[in-house]
């Protein structure tokens, strides 16, 4: 009888597929194109991989809305990152 052990390894490349595809539906590219992230923070800090998604869109696309994610429930998640700082001068 073989028994099959993962790694955290795997679980992380596991996680790191997971937000490829997010990426690539979203936003028609692979995360690893964007700038350098902490990804194995984020996933040691209990981070989904749309957790992350969010995280890279906040960072790198402010005011932007993706609404194709799909939540644990398999619902549709729309979230709209705000774009205003202390700077802006509406506010």
């Amino acid at each position: 009888m073989t028994t099959l052990v993962l790694t955290e390894k795997d679980y992380v490349e596991a996680w790191l597929r997971e937000l490829e595809d997010i990426c690539q539906t979203e936003l028609g590219f692979s995360y690893q194109d964007l700038e350098e992230q902490p990804y194995k923070d984020w996933f040691n800090d209990g981070f989904t991989a749309e957790d992350a998604f969010y995280k890279l869109a906040e960072h790198c696309y402010l005011g932007v809305e993706f609404e194709n994610i799909q939540t644990p429930n398999n619902s549709i998640s729309t979230r709209e990152f705000d774009t205003f700082s202390d700077s802006d001068p509406g506010l």
